[in-house]
């Protein structure tokens, strides 16, 4: 069971998904082009409604059969700033990602943390995590 003061989102696992494809071209050119050796990948689409938001955190910690690689696209047609919910990624300085329709964002999960800030409007985000 989540804790709802760490994370407020609605998640469901997908096994097959219109994205599924596109998930697994982002693997094959991860492996291509960064030598990952990224074998698999689970897919959660996640909502967040208004004053939803999850806490920072790192997707996954260094070492054993672990996540290694996070990608989140985002399904938000007419997002404005004001709707919030932005993807603060703790790295030097800090970087807030709008989550803006057909945007990628493909971050290290154990190098990187981030959050969810609190979001005014209805968020959608389907995210991938990449295995060894």
């Amino acid at each position: 069971m989540k804790n709802a003061d760490v994370r407020s989102d609605l998640t469901v696992w997908l096994d097959d998904s219109p994205l599924t494809p596109c998930f697994e071209a982002l693997r094959l050119e991860l492996n291509r082009t960064a030598y990952l050796g990224l074998q698999r990948f689970d897919l959660q689409l996640a909502r967040y409604d208004a004053g939803a938001r999850y806490v920072r955190h790192r997707d996954a910690f260094p070492g054993g059969d672990n996540r290694r690689v996070t990608a989140i696209v985002y399904l938000n047609e007419a997002w404005c700033p004001e709707h919030g919910g932005q993807l603060r990624l703790h790295v030097e300085p800090p970087v807030d990602v709008e989550p803006v329709l057909d945007r990628l964002v493909v971050f290290l999960s154990a190098r990187v943390e981030h959050e969810v800030l609190p979001s005014n409007a209805e968020r959608w985000a389907v995210t991938a995590w990449y295995y060894g």
